[in-house]
């Protein structure tokens, strides 16, 4: 909603997913600096750049989307380059007219810019704002016929919607608190088969803040100020923490013999199928990545452990990988003493798709046993699981 002064946006998170996280990226090399909000697999749900472009996804019934194969593909991380390189709900418009994208047909993308301009990307189709104000829930408003607008089906959906609408024409000026009260409105119930708001936000793209609330619990308030938190770098939080909540992992070990060894990994990680010679692989369940690989392989001659990022480990990598940088090796030890290695890699493959590969390495009975987590971000998160293996 915006009055020609402000711009606000609430927004609803509903899952059943209960990682939650907010993470930082610090404008660098030409693009904008950016906050994400989102799951343990880094994929960005919603969020804001420094340049005041919002945008957030809403799951809608599957629908054939219209592809175009004729163009270049989109080269990269879509969500990543619309916010790293847009500043204007234009620019997004523009840029996705270049591009042949494969888009998900059952998701749509609301994107709004610091002058109150908005646009609902349903794929093929664009539902361009035309007041002050603009409402999206988890359907396709152009599949609705103009008689029946704004809603008849999903009913949960539809109500929320007009309820939304409702409130936002109870006032011309948007506010934060009028704004919380839409949201507190608006959210879903733990009594819910698609699951519970995780989390709320409301977004002042003028000012480049955010107010956080968590498992719709509206009376405790975090505020983020984006260029305050732009300023320390690279970083995340778990959103339950922030709000005194704990919230761990369950764990999974799996048993090596030959050497004996053991390792724990989060139990909600799905085991797959190895690509290379990993004797365990598993990924985060809602995408591809982060992964956790274990590897045993024959101790390489004439290595010293603590050159083993630079001399075999960044040759392995590079062989998979469009570019690799070596960001720091250094020595370190298990729980038990043990020397080992640990080696973080920069890369990027595919030519666009950037990762980070965490690596902890040690020796042991003239084997290298190494453990490497791969991830779209801050894989560090997922350290202590590298530092769990244990020799029996």
């Amino acid at each position: 909603m915006s009055d020609g002064e402000n711009v606000l946006i609430g927004n609803n998170e509903d899952s059943k997913i209960p990682y939650t996280r907010v993470w930082f990226i610090p404008a660098e090399n030409g693009w904008f600096g950016r906050v994400y909000f989102g799951y343990d697999n880094w994929s960005p749900q919603g969020g804001m750049n420094d340049q005041g472009l919002f945008f957030d996804y809403f799951s809608v019934p599957k629908l054939k989307i219209k592809q175009s194969r004729e163009k270049p593909r989109f080269p990269g991380p879509f969500t990543d380059t619309i916010m790293a390189k847009c500043a204007t709900v234009d620019d997004v418009l523009e840029m996705l007219s270049k591009y042949h994208i494969e888009w998900n047909p059952k998701i749509q993308m609301f994107v709004v810019d610091k002058t109150g301009d908005s646009a609902i990307i349903e794929g093929e189709t664009v539902v361009r704002k035309n007041d002050n104000y603009q409402v999206v829930t988890n359907f396709r408003i152009s599949r609705i016929p103009e008689d029946q607008r704004p809603c008849e089906a999903p009913a949960w959906s539809c109500s929320r919607y007009k309820k939304a609408e409702r409130m936002l024409l109870d006032s011309n000026t948007p506010t934060v608190a009028h704004f919380r009260e839409i949201l507190q409105a608006t959210h879903r119930s733990s009594y819910n088969l698609i699951g519970t708001t995780q989390y709320s936000n409301i977004y002042d793209l003028t000012n480049g803040v955010v107010y956080v609330y968590f498992l719709h619990d509206f009376d405790n308030e975090i505020i983020f100020h984006l260029s305050q938190e732009l300023k320390k770098g690279h970083h995340y939080y778990d959103l339950p923490p922030l709000f005194g909540k704990e919230l761990k992992y369950d764990i999974q070990v799996y048993t090596h013999s030959s050497p004996d060894f053991s390792i724990s990994y989060p139990k909600h990680y799905e085991v797959i199928k190895p690509t290379l010679n990993e004797v365990l692989l598993v990924k985060n369940p809602i995408g591809n990545s982060p992964r956790i690989g274990v590897y045993v392989e024959n101790q390489p001659k004439n290595i010293q452990l603590d050159d083993i990022g630079k001399r075999y480990l960044f040759r392995l990598i590079e062989q998979y990988s469009t570019k690799v940088k070596l960001a720091y090796s250094k020595q370190t030890s298990l729980s038990d003493g043990t020397p080992a290695n640990e080696t973080l890699f920069e890369r990027v493959i595919n030519e666009h798709w950037p990762f980070k590969t965490l690596v902890l390495s040690t020796y042991h009975d003239g084997k290298l046993i190494f453990v490497a987590t791969t991830s779209f971000a801050h894989p560090e998160a997922l350290r202590d699981y590298l530092y769990s293996i244990r020799f029996d």
